[in-house]
């Protein structure tokens, strides 16, 4: 037998090949053809109508999916007027309903006009008499409006810090609620919460303010310690001193005293939020008396009064329940 026949199958095979071959050819495997599904293999189909409509509906979702975030981060959420009395003034001419307020724009009202502005998706604002303010941003992440004097009534729906207020004394952040803020001639501004909470921030002081709460805020000073306004006037008094006579830390102790005197159970909110204020000595009295009445929870010492620290237990027992948080929380506000 030739090398041929082993190689390729020509020439004359061996006789113990042949034989070799009869035995092991029932083992021997039939080469077939590679099969392919139907579908890899028929042609194309149009497809039915409901399959057409879906992928039309799909395409749509995704168009004005990618539309939204396009928006939302570059995109303007432009203020409108809706509603006016008497002659309100943008950048000095007479505003009509329906016209927008721009970025860098001033709104100003007299002694008889008033304005509704609204951004859709985000709350509108009323504008009383006397009023003037500065729109500065205005985008679907944010909306910041300075109020020189004058005051406005809030409503909004929009998530926690994208409405933002500037006043002299302090920045009023929306946290989805409803509000009044005033800011006087003298550069003094009062908010008013009404729903929900509203936090105000000046550097390092922050005031977190509840729905039945006020607080003012000063010029240079920032924010003081919220009170409910059914609380004593001399309360009141006592508390104005304590929150922004910095220079006079003996006139503050005094007014400490009386505001320690005046205070009900309603106003432990008031005394919790004066522990990051008032000196360590003081924050011994404050403890004394709101343990007399709010009695605190176990585990929150005298010494943790003092320290300033340990007393979320105490919050929690006032039954207010809690601002919302925004995600990223509270934005950093250049001065």
């Amino acid at each position: 037998m030739g090398d041929e026949y082993l190689w390729d199958g020509s020439g004359e095979p061996d006789a113990e090949v042949e034989r070799l071959e009869k035995l092991l050819g029932r083992f021997r495997s039939e080469p077939r053809p590679v099969e392919f599904p139907a579908a890899a293999t028929s042609p194309p189909r149009s497809g039915s109508s409901w399959e057409r409509w879906w992928r039309v509906a799909a395409g749509a979702v995704l168009l004005l999916g990618s539309i939204w975030l396009l928006r939302a981060l570059t995109g303007r959420a432009e203020w409108t007027i809706a509603g006016v009395e008497g002659s309100p003034r943008i950048d000095g001419k007479i505003a009509e309903q329906n016209d927008g307020w721009k970025i860098g724009q001033s709104l100003e009202t007299d002694g008889t006009s008033r304005v509704k502005l609204r951004v859709d998706g985000l709350g509108e604002i009323e504008v009383g008499p006397n009023a003037s303010l500065v729109l500065l941003e205005a985008n679907a992440a944010q909306q910041q409006i300075r109020l020189a004097r004058g005051t406005i009534r809030a409503s909004v729906t929009a998530p926690p810090y994208v409405f933002l207020v500037r006043t002299p004394g302090a920045y009023a952040m929306d946290m989805g609620c409803a509000y009044t803020l005033q800011v006087t001639g003298a550069g003094v501004s009062i908010l008013r919460v009404t729903v929900g909470w509203v936090d105000l921030q000046h550097g390092f002081r922050q005031s977190l303010v509840p729905a039945g709460a006020a607080a003012e805020s000063r010029p240079a000073i920032g924010p003081g310690a919220p009170y409910f306004e059914d609380s004593s006037e001399r309360f009141r008094e006592a508390l104005e001193t304590v929150n922004f006579d910095v220079e006079d830390a003996k006139a503050r102790s005094d007014a400490l005293t009386i505001l320690l005197a005046e205070a009900r159970t309603r106003d432990a909110f008031t005394l919790l939020n004066l522990f990051r204020w008032v000196d360590a000595d003081d924050r011994g009295r404050l403890y004394d008396r709101l343990a007399v009445l709010l009695p605190p929870p176990a585990g929150v010492t005298r010494q943790n009064a003092v320290d300033g620290e340990g007393l979320d237990p105490w919050w929690d027992k006032l039954g207010l329940g809690h601002a919302k948080k925004g995600l990223k929380g509270p934005p950093r506000v250049e001065e």
